[in-house]
């Protein structure tokens, strides 16, 4: 079975900051693409979380966010 991944973000809209999980992504690649698209949303991703223990945290998102933006 492959990995799948999610992005963990969160609503800083609300009055209470709430976390919030996005649907499944079967590649990395595309989980940072979502995180691109949720940080253009104006939400904050906060990490990138794999079905087989991958973890990538904001500073190495951010980082992966920015390449995406150039």
């Amino acid at each position: 079975m492959s990995e799948t991944y999610c992005v963990l973000y969160q609503d800083a809209r609300m009055r209470r900051p709430a976390k919030r999980l996005s649907m499944a992504y079967d590649s990395l690649d595309r989980a940072i693409n979502a995180a691109f698209n949720i940080a253009e949303r104006q939400f904050e991703p906060l990490e990138i979380r794999g079905s087989e223990g991958t973890l990538i945290k904001a500073s190495e998102l951010s980082q992966a966010i920015t390449v995406c933006a150039a």
